[in-house]
């Protein structure tokens, strides 16, 4: 035995040492259960590592799929026909000589450019190139079937032109080849045509270029001429029309006796009326001016008047009355008013008032007549003006002939002088199209492009390989691995027992002590069970060390006291939960005496498994139809191992196991032993297990590998919590492959240990 395996035997030794009321045990752990489904997933891998775990796992159908899509990519690659395409470069100018009736572009170059750019797409174009090469006979284009014929058929098009069958499938596989591009930083256009000929790819591109420059000159002469023609014939219209505008205009102007006499606009008759205008305008300026002076007396006072305040003759003759004044006032008061002297004075004073006054007089006088000048004047220019009503409407008559005059000239010379310039760009064959690069036939192919495609191929294939990967995996709802048991059940308690060699299986069936053989892990009963002693015939095997290890967590669960009843169960029939138990009984047999009951009432197999003759068991002690002493069983050769077969079923056997009778068997096989290992029925199906779940310390939770789906064990531990039954010890991963996360990390000596042993 391993190291491992003499300190669990000395935990067992420990154990025995300490007995423990069961029925205290059982009421602690009833009250004190954990539901082990909220127990979070804790993961000893990396993502990493979780990652190449799956790739490991599916790696047959993530290379399947890689070479597939490699083989296909190559074969499409190297299976198909090079094609070339030869690419042309055009220069575009802004149509500069283009004739318009206005004198401007019409669109911005940025417009004409990407026109110019969808005109070389047109079928029309199109057609030019496939009727000058005669592309519809050749057989690239239209195949070798249709080229052969010379069928008249015809199709119509969309503008009404009849096509044959191999020009309309000439046209769509030509414009399937065509490729246009305009640089939208330059006026640089570039045009490419495939094929699977170079030479025949450049020939076709040249052609459309040179089609194209020959169609937008011939468009542009066609225009200019129609446009020619038709300015011919409007020339000639007016034309007649100027003729006899004039001349009705030179008559007009004799009769009325009109002159001009400078400039176009200038005539006798508006020099006259203009000089008339001027001096009315003058006279009642006048007239305005002279009656805002008068009206600006202020009682009749003519000194408001600024022409009197302004008048020399006034300012002189004011000022010197004033001094005469200032000396009679200063002779009144020395010589009194009879003075001569002060008469004298006064004399003066009175002369000089007359003279200011007079001289007021004359300047209000001159005013007035001023005014009434005015007025007369004003009346007579008004009175003249209003004799020219006549000639205003000769006048009138004359401008609108005179206007109507020119404006036909203008016409006329505008429309000879676009005349002249159509003549002058129909004539020119300059164009504003300059071929930049012409088309060459390309010496490497286009298409496919072999290296790329082999790298994208590979690209794809890895990826998607990768992909296929963990799709399978996210569809594949089996477990596999411990990981997978953490990650969906969330106990992190997990042993493995790996899977056992081929040689191993093909030994011997069940001849007890011979040979023992029975159920494999995990595998399906049949009419004669099979069943595997593999931790007495191989301790040091993987298998027999898992075993191992399974007793040594069980041993070390709680310290001083290890779980004595044990369950084992399966969601189903056919995952080795009989297996487990069978060789975990021989583990802790050689600890202390231990009993292996057979609990599948229905299908016991046990007994047989041991060749040994169980006329009665665990029924017939439910029954009462036999005691305990008698159903127990020696196993040859183990002597603290003994079994309680299944017995006799009288009855539903989920009735027989909720009796009281039930939990007083396994009371009494507490105290008799100091192991108890429980193989019940399937959990999912029958209500077995999820009954003895509750009678027993620990339950073992047994899973096979790629067989059992994470559903079936979640509902598994669900049912299971919900009657609050004993804790899960273990899940058990039977039938594991070695590559299994966890598994595959360990060397072979304690490769079956994938438990987490902090508790």
């Amino acid at each position: 035995m391993s190291r491992n395996f003499e300190l669990m035997q000395q935990a067992g030794k420990d154990v025995a040492r300490t007995p423990v009321d069961v029925s205290v045990r059982l009421a602690d752990r009833r009250t004190s259960h954990v539901d082990l489904t909220a127990v979070p997933a804790t993961s000893s891998v990396s993502d990493w590592q979780r990652g190449l775990d799956v790739l490991r796992k599916h790696w047959r159908f993530s290379a399947m799929f890689a070479v597939a899509v490699m083989v296909t990519v190559t074969a499409v690659t190297f299976l198909t026909t090079p094609t070339y395409e030869a690419t042309a470069r055009i220069e575009i100018d802004p149509p500069g000589e283009v004739f318009s009736l206005e004198g401007g572009q019409a669109s911005s170059d940025v417009e004409y450019l990407e026109t110019q750019s969808q005109v070389l797409q047109t079928d029309n174009l199109a057609l030019d190139v496939v009727h000058k090469m005669r592309l519809d006979t050749n057989p690239e284009l239209v195949g070798t079937k249709i080229a052969g014929k010379t069928s008249a058929e015809s199709l119509p098009t969309a503008d009404g032109q009849q096509l044959t069958v191999a020009e309309k499938i000439a046209l769509n596989n030509f414009r399937g080849r065509l490729k246009v591009k305009r640089d939208t930083a330059s006026r640089l256009i570039q045009i490419g045509f495939s094929s699977h000929d170079p030479e025949f790819a450049a020939q076709v591109t040249n052609t459309i270029v040179q089609t194209f420059i020959e169609d937008t000159f011939q468009t542009r002469h066609n225009a200019i001429m129609k446009s020619s023609e038709w300015l011919s014939r409007q020339l000639d219209d007016i034309r007649a029309k100027m003729e006899t505008s004039s001349k009705a205009l030179a008559d007009y102007q004799a009769s009325v006796g009109i002159a001009d006499v400078g400039d176009g606009d200038k005539s006798t008759y508006t020099e006259h009326m203009g000089e008339l205008s001027r001096q009315y305008t003058t006279a009642e300026s006048d007239r305005i001016q002279i009656q805002a002076l008068l009206k600006n007396m202020q009682n009749g006072d003519p000194d408001s008047l600024p022409e009197v305040r302004n008048n020399p003759v006034v300012q002189t003759l004011s000022s010197r009355l004033a001094e005469v004044r200032g000396e009679l006032a200063q002779a009144g008061v020395v010589y009194g008013k009879n003075h001569p002297t002060t008469k004298k004075l006064q004399s003066q004073v009175d002369e000089l008032q007359s003279q200011v006054n007079g001289q007021k007089r004359a300047i209000v006088n001159s005013l007035k007549a001023s005014y009434a000048a005015a007025e007369a004047r004003e009346r007579l220019m008004a009175a003249e003006m209003k004799g020219t009503t006549k000639e205003m409407g000769q006048m009138a008559r004359y401008t609108a002939l005179k206007k109507e005059v020119q404006t036909e000239v203008e016409l006329y010379n505008s429309l000879y002088a676009k005349i002249k310039e159509a003549g002058i760009a129909a004539a020119s064959k300059s164009a504003n199209i300059r071929v930049v690069d012409a088309a060459r036939a390309p010496e490497i192919p286009t298409s496919p492009k072999r290296l790329l495609n082999l790298c994208v191929g590979l690209l794809a294939a890895l990826l998607g390989g990768v992909m296929l990967a963990f799709i399978c995996e996210e569809l594949d709802n089996k477990l596999h691995s411990p990981e997978d048991i953490r990650r969906w059940i969330g106990n992190s308690n997990v042993s493995i027992i790996p899977v056992i060699g081929e040689a191993e299986r093909n030994e011997e069936r069940l001849t007890w002590p011979k040979r023992m053989a029975g159920l494999l892990p995990g595998s399906a009963t049949t009419e004669e069970p099979q069943t595997n002693t593999f931790f007495l015939e191989r301790p040091n095997s993987p298998e027999g060390e898992a075993v191992q290890a399974l007793y040594a967590s069980i041993m070390l669960s709680g310290p001083g006291h290890a779980p004595r009843a044990l369950l084992i169960g399966s969601s189903f029939p056919g995952e080795g939960k009989t297996t487990v138990a069978l060789n975990l009984s021989y583990a802790l047999a050689k600890q202390g005496k231990t009993c292996l009951v057979d609990a599948d009432l229905r299908k016991g197999r046990l007994a047989r498994a041991f060749s040994l003759n169980a006329s009665q068991g665990l029924g017939d002690v439910l029954n009462e139809s036999a005691t305990l002493d008698h159903a127990l069983l020696e196993v040859p050769g183990l002597s603290n191992l003994s079994i309680l077969p299944a017995g006799t079923l009288t009855g539903n056997a989920g009735q027989l196991l909720c009796s009281e009778t039930m939990q007083r068997v396994l009371q009494e096989l507490r105290q008799r032993f100091q192991f108890v290992v429980i193989d019940s029925a399937p959990i999912l199906p029958f209500v077995d297990g999820r009954v003895l779940s509750t009678l027993v310390d620990a339950v073992i939770l047994v899973g096979r590998s790629g067989i059992t789906t994470r559903q079936a064990m979640q509902r598994s531990v669900e049912l299971l919590s919900e009657i609050h039954g004993a804790p899960i010890l273990q899940v058990v991963l039977n039938a594991a492959n070695q590559n299994a996360t966890d598994y595959g990390h360990y060397g072979y000596g304690n490769a079956y240990d994938a438990t987490s042993t902090s508790k």
